[in-house]
């Protein structure tokens, strides 16, 4: 399998000011798509049992990128305002390992359908 980079962060917000940071996150995540070749989607995640706490994952073309953004004086202003919101943020790399996808509902339904048909002839 292809090695697949991705970012992933843990961010925990300072009580009340989870709009703020989610606004804060959004204006990074905009900044990192038009300024960081090799960027892919960007995805944060807040927790429901602990809405403080959220999840960061961003996929990227290749570890080279990633190394590339992290050096712009742009990322380090934007992460510096959203620490301030903060009271603990721990970033890492990640490789992708294994993937899974569903089959579509269609798809399995389709497959239902067929079973039954072959066991109890068409309807």
């Amino acid at each position: 399998m292809m090695s697949q980079p991705y970012t992933f962060g843990v961010w925990i917000v300072r009580p009340g000011r989870e709009g703020d940071f989610v606004a804060g996150w959004r204006e990074l995540a905009e900044w990192t798509a038009a300024n960081a070749p090799g960027a892919g989607i960007g995805r944060l995640f807040q927790d429901e049992n602990q809405p403080s706490r959220f999840i960061s994952i961003g996929r990227w073309d290749d570890k080279d990128a990633i190394a590339a953004w992290r050096s712009q004086l742009g990322l380090q202003e934007r992460v510096g305002k959203l620490r301030e919101m903060l009271e603990t943020f721990t970033p890492a790399n990640l490789e992708l390992r294994a993937e899974v996808a569903a089959a579509p509902l269609s798809a399995k339904r389709s497959a239902w359908v067929d079973h039954v048909e072959m066991r109890y002839g068409r309807t």
